[in-house]
């Protein structure tokens, strides 16, 4: 399920439907991503790295849109993409199938670790440094979701499903928006026309979840992991496991036990990523992840999620 945000301080009915975030009162483009669907059975791709990626869309190019499609239906990677190939590997595609393809695959894969070639090998912080760590994230935590201005949103979801019963490519289902408003740090649904998305939903993007999963990973169970290389610098990650029966965080109105990362930028403790995978004892997954940047709002900068990935499947399918 893909789906983006378009925001207006005061004019809602100016919204257009698009895919691309528009933050009308500074004229300023980002975009937000969010794809939930089922997941690809295993047995049945072709599992490869992002090297290999980037090799096969290479000596793609110029083969129809459809074709190219399948065959990145067909893939399953074995590790995340980093924002430089994930970047590269859309400049090779450029037909609307093979996007859409390509959107789903790298979606799927963004739950997993980085390949070991992308790690830097940079030193595990000290323990007091860790610590340091983790207290400008609770500052930061603690403040970013007063800071944001009230606005109107459409949410436009594009939704993609993906029968195991039968061997065919995942399909598209279809778009739908809805009007939404953040208001006093809280996210409200105005309007529920045209938002019948099938499959699954989220919310609290703009900061709930954030002190969601930090209420809850703060337990003392926030771990080091390792360090990663962003697009400004490099990104401490900390990885977290909650039981039910400690955890604030819902799937279908039930709280669940969960466990994730959080990748931070060292420096000031600004969360940069965020990610939530369900346990659920009846085999189905319920993963979301949200990415983090800057964003001008009338002459100021703000963090806002830039992209977010949810999906819905079934745990015997999806690693």
């Amino acid at each position: 399920m893909n789906s983006g945000f378009q925001f207006s301080v005061a004019h809602p009915q100016s919204f257009q439907s698009s895919s691309v975030l528009k933050l009308l009162r500074n004229r300023k483009l980002i975009l937000l991503l969010c794809l939930a669907g089922l997941a690809m059975q295993a047995s049945a791709a072709q599992r490869v790295t992002g090297e290999q990626l980037e090799q096969i869309l290479s000596a793609a190019k110029g083969k129809p849109d459809r074709t190219v499609a399948r065959q990145l239906y067909g893939l399953e990677l074995t590790e995340s993409l980093s924002p430089a190939r994930l970047s590269r590997c859309e400049a090779d595609v450029t037909g609307r199938h093979a996007k859409q393809a390509l959107m789903e695959v790298a979606d799927l894969a963004a739950f997993l670790e980085p390949a070991a070639a992308e790690i830097p090998s940079r030193a595990q912080p000290e323990p007091e440094g860790q610590r340091r760590m983790i207290a400008l994230v609770v500052g930061y935590v603690s403040t970013t979701v007063h800071q944001l201005p009230n606005l109107y949103a459409t949410r436009l979801t594009t939704s993609f499903r993906d029968d195991l019963q039968q061997s065919k490519p995942p399909q598209f289902v279809g778009n739908y928006h809805a009007i939404e408003l953040y208001r006093d740090a809280e996210e409200v649904m105005q309007s529920k026309a045209n938002a019948k998305v099938k499959g699954l939903t989220t919310s609290g993007e703009f900061g709930p979840i954030l002190g969601t999963a930090l209420l809850d990973a703060g337990q003392g169970n926030l771990v080091w992991s390792h360090w990663e290389q962003g697009m400004s610098g490099p990104e401490a990650v900390f990885h977290y496991s909650v039981t039910a029966e400690k955890s604030h965080y819902k799937v279908e109105k039930e709280f669940t036990g969960y466990k994730g990362e959080i990748a931070v930028d060292p420096s000031n403790g600004t969360i940069l990523r965020l990610v939530l995978r369900a346990d659920d004892p009846l085999g189905m997954t319920a993963d979301i992840l949200v990415e983090y940047g800057p964003v001008e709002l009338g002459g100021k900068t703000y963090s806002c999620p830039l992209k977010s990935i949810a999906i819905l499947g079934d745990s015997s399918c999806y690693g």
